[in-house]
């Protein structure tokens, strides 16, 4: 019984590792040099305040996301990593992999914070 409790204690720490370094990542970022890359990659379709509702918005099926809604806000830096990196299926974005250096990305990530209300 010992040994179960010490496994579910090293799991509940490597979580918590986990949750801290992705914090860590998104308070490390610049959000001032994100905007710039937001600006140049994101902004035509998300919007000037990331809510989705960029001109460009209208003839896209289903809209961008709101970027500042509580349902992105709530996804951990890696979801929107992933998102960043992968596209969404179905949707009109595309993949972004290779298109930034990791700093760039973290400065991204940061600035999507920046964008909680």
């Amino acid at each position: 019984m010992s040994s179960m409790r010490a496994v579910i204690l090293v799991a509940i720490v490597v979580v918590f590792g986990l949750a801290q370094a992705t914090l860590a990542a998104s308070a490390k970022g610049n959000a001032e040099a994100g905007k710039k890359i937001y600006a140049e990659s994101c902004q035509n379709c998300h919007g000037q305040t990331g809510k989705g509702d960029s001109d460009m918005a209208a003839y896209l099926t289903p809209p961008p996301a709101n970027l500042a809604a509580k349902a992105t806000q709530s996804k951990t830096d890696a979801q929107l990593r992933k998102v960043i990196l992968e596209g969404r299926p179905g949707t009109a974005m595309s993949s972004y992999d290779g298109a930034f250096e990791e700093s760039q990305l973290v400065d991204l990530l940061a600035y999507i914070r920046s964008l909680k209300p």
